[in-house]
């Protein structure tokens, strides 16, 4: 992440951004994980596996259950979108975040039915289908209050998930107990009662307050080509229906499938259950474009079923009975308005099958003679029913509709997903109130996180013990999946890693110390801020301000920039800067005041087209280093004057903007005193200060200058060192810098081996932001992290760096040590000088400067 221009604070002509508005905008870090952004039911997935990895069980299954009060059910069915999404699919393989939920649902299968409603509420509502969409429409209501009747044709509820899957997919006293929750939450259940029939749409009209409808879609689309009404040929849900009711139909030796969902596979699959030898499966697409779980369809190929993708049936053979099907290869042409690509007959491809029963499961829509006259509906063509894709209110007053009679048919979540969404909707509407912003999804979403997964090791996906092939035969109802041991639903879990974009936080001692909540963000330091910063003026006045939280956010946010407002507002109230920064304070005043202050043209030709600003720090504590890289820029650069002054970057960092403004002013009119359209500045925040408050002035730092004009002779060693390399955080956002300062430490024959936390990522030496006045501990902490990476001796370019990593302890270098101070051996160990002997220096460097 390189930048080159830092993102303006606002100077004197252009109004300051405001970054506590700005962060809370736009920082991605509480945006959901892909997993959970893909779940219909918004599922807080990165949760639920934490709190397993934790060993946290009970608590990991009510993440599940807040949101999903069928996790049996869903933990064996679902098409896991989740899984799809998983940030592990770039590296390995997804978690199977299915399977977990199935282990948490069966270590406590009765935990969902301890749940009670919520307060009595008047309004009677009407449900109608007891398949997902209805029983969690049921559900959400009777945790409002409302008195709830659903109506079910069948004799048991469930729907689809009854009618259509088969039991070794999800075994019957599960289903059985968790659609029961509806029941125990006290929802009057009349089963046998079919719309159009039993009851009629305006008697629930008129009965109750709001009516939703969850019909499903039931009516399997037939094959629309020759010798589809011959016998053998059986639609792929009135199959299914026959295998779930235990009266499965004799299917012969061999069986051909026409289709690629879900339906078709579980058709696939009990074929080879019902005597079945070979069972082949044909579509018209690719293996990847099939609406099934690829898993699945693997599973399917271990079973013994022919897939025959790019394929589609052309006619059946027989007179009376099925005998055969004739197929054509097809290739994908242009995607149709619904973006898949619409397969086309290859001329000259046709082969044949040998079959004794066809079963097509493409597609299905819902039966809408339920609608009686008056209702201004079409039934002969429609297909979907319309509603609002908000709201799911329907043009008839008073009735929502959603799930497959809306969409046509989806998966189970998705259903479940429209249930919920419709009865908040129709809370509101019997309310009176708005629906809220923040809407539960109705399918899958994307996200915005960016989830860094450089380090992250490679493992391997736990397995799912099954039934074996021949148990399956034998039991045709046992359950294939056998679920995750203990020991592997934890290894599973610890797989997780936990997606979040807390970059900020990972990096920062500051935000780690004040932002607890997980994930940490910069948006929890702007909230933490607007509740506790005025009173607490200590936790904008700990930051160190030295960047890297901007360095390493993929969205270029700067957590400092509010800590910074925040000074400047302590400062205007009279509460900043804090009492510790006296002595800051007065450090700048007699830093830029004329006892130590310094401005003069070149002694030898009178003249200043530029001039060397070594800083408040340089020189006080290497002032003989000062005074000799000041003779090389003369003898390289003629015409280069001196300014011995303070930037004010303290009195900036310290929140007194305007005490910064009036120094930068001043040494601006020095400059323009002297004639200087140049500043050659040796700190990174003279530099910085330099390049956004007085940008009419050329700014460079002397180490670049070095590498243009050369470095004095003699000053390179044939002794061989190592140095780790400190950049300074003036120059993060100048790359230019630090590929200067490199060039000097190789021209002057030494080697750099770089620490983890380099260049625009480098860590803060433990002096910035003024902090070490205010929070010792803190500032000690930073100190501690960037230690921890030096291996090397240390060279740095900032002297405040040099002065706060040698005190440490650790062998610090100021890089122009190495071409201008011959003791330099003996410096990287010296601990930095005391303050009133770099006062003395400071007040001898200009007495020196004065008398060339």
């Amino acid at each position: 992440m390189m930048r080159i221009k830092p993102p303006s604070s606002g100077n004197r002509t252009n109004p300051p951004v405001n970054w506590s508005d700005k962060i809370l905008r736009e920082c991605i870090g509480e945006e959901p994980p892909p997993c959970q952004a893909a779940c219909p039911l918004d599922i807080r997935v990165r949760e639920k596996l934490r709190l397993m990895q934790q060993g946290k069980l009970p608590e990991a299954l009510a993440v599940v259950l807040e949101r999903c009060p069928f996790p049996g059910i869903l933990g064996r069915i679902c098409t896991h979108p989740c899984e799809a999404a998983c940030t592990r699919n770039s590296l390995d393989q997804p978690i199977a975040v299915a399977g977990l939920k199935r282990y948490l649902a069966d270590l406590a299968p009765d935990a969902g039915l301890n749940v009670a409603p919520g307060l009595d509420r008047p309004q009677p509502v009407a449900v109608v289908g007891g398949g997902p969409a209805g029983l969690m429409a049921a559900y959400e209501l009777r945790r409002f209050g409302y008195p709830v009747t659903l109506f079910e044709a069948e004799p048991f509820l469930g729907g689809a998930l009854r009618l259509y899957i088969p039991p070794y997919r999800l075994p019957r006293e599960v289903l059985e107990r968790e659609v029961s929750v509806v029941e125990k939450l006290g929802a009057t259940v009349r089963l046998r009662t079919r719309l159009g029939r039993d009851i009629h749409l305006e008697d629930l009209r008129r009965d109750f307050a709001a009516v939703f409808l969850a019909l499903g879609a039931h009516k399997g689309l037939s094959l629309q080509i020759p010798g589809a009404n011959l016998n053998g040929v059986r639609n792929g849900l009135s199959f299914l229906m026959a295998v779930n009711e235990g009266t499965p139909p004799p299917v012969g030796r061999r069986v051909a499938v026409i289709g690629g969902g879900k339906a078709a596979l579980d058709a696939a699959l009990s074929a080879w259950r019902a005597g079945a030898e070979e069972v082949h499966l044909l579509y018209p697409r690719t293996a990847d474009l099939m609406p099934a779980p690829a898993s699945e369809v693997e599973e399917a190929r271990r079973e013994g079923v022919q897939f025959h993708f790019l394929t589609q049936p052309v006619r059946l053979l027989g007179e009376d009975r099925v005998r055969g099907l004739v197929a054509q290869k097809t290739e994908l042409g242009e995607p149709a308005a619904s973006g898949r690509s619409c397969p086309m007959p290859v001329p000259g491809s046709e082969f044949t099958l040998e079959v004794d029963t066809v079963i097509p499961a493409v597609g299905q829509t819902a039966d809408f003679a339920f609608f009686g006259p008056g209702l201004a509906f079409d039934t002969a063509t429609i297909f979907k029913l319309e509603s609002d894709p908000v709201t799911l209110a329907t043009r008839i007053p008073g009735v929502f509709a959603g799930g497959d009679l809306v969409t046509g048919p989806q998966s189970a979540v998705d259903a479940f997903a429209a249930g919920r969404r419709a009865a908040l909707a129709i809370h509101c509407s019997l309310q009176g109130e708005p629906l809220p912003r923040e809407l539960p999804p109705l399918t899958s979403r994307g996200t915005n996180l960016i989830v860094d997964t450089s380090g992250v090791g490679i493992t391997s996906r736990q397995p799912m013990p099954d039934l074996s092939l021949e148990a399956r035969r034998v039991q045709p109802d046992a359950e294939v999946e056998l679920g995750f041991t203990d020991a592997s639903a934890r290894a599973e879990a610890d797989r997780c890693l936990a997606c979040a974009c807390s970059q900020c936080v990972k990096h920062c001692t500051f935000l780690q110390y004040y932002v607890q909540e997980f994930p940490g963000t910069e948006k929890g330091l702007v909230r933490l801020l607007a509740e506790r910063g005025p009173a607490d003026p200590l936790i904008p006045y700990s930051c160190h301000y030295c960047g890297l939280c901007q360095a390493v956010c993929p969205q270029d946010l700067h957590a400092g920039r509010p800590c910074l407002s925040a000074r400047e507002a302590l400062v205007a109230r009279g509460q900043g800067p804090l009492p510790p920064h006296k002595g800051i304070q007065n450090f700048v005043k007699w830093g830029a005041s004329p006892t130590f202050a310094l401005s003069r043209p070149d002694p030898a030709t009178g003249k200043a087209a530029r001039v060397f600003f070594p800083g408040c720090s340089l020189a006080g504590h290497a002032s003989e280093v000062v005074k000799a890289a000041y003779a090389h820029l003369r003898r390289k650069l003629p015409d280069t004057g001196i300014m011995l002054n303070c930037c004010g970057a303290p009195s900036y960092f310290m929140g007194e903007r305007d005490v910064m403004l009036r120094i930068i002013d001043k040494v601006g009119a020095e400059m323009a005193k002297l004639g200087a359209r140049e500043v050659i500045v040796a700190c990174t925040h003279c530099y910085q200060t330099f390049q956004e408050f007085l940008p009419e002035v050329k700014t460079r730092t002397i180490y670049e200058v070095l590498n243009e004009v050369g470095l004095p002779e003699g000053a390179s060693s044939p002794a061989a060192a190592i140095f780790n390399i400190q950049d300074a955080c003036g120059a993060r956002q100048a790359p230019q810098i630090h590929d200067a300062v490199r060039r000097l430490v190789a021209d002057l024959g030494y080697e750099v081996e770089e620490m983890a936390h380099n260049r625009e990522r480098s860590i803060c030496c433990g002096s910035g932001g003024m902090v070490p006045a205010v929070a010792p501990e803190m500032a000690k902490k930073m100190t501690d992290f960037r230690l921890s990476e030096a291996i090397r001796d240390l060279v740095t370019y900032c002297a405040s760096c040099r002065a706060r990593l040698a005190k440490a302890g650790h062998p610090t270098l100021h890089v122009l040590d190495l071409p201008f101070n011959p003791a330099w051996q003996q410096t990287k160990t010296q601990p930095p000088p005391h303050s009133l002997i770099r006062w003395w220096r400071r007040w001898r460097l200009k007495r020196y400067f004065g008398k060339l």
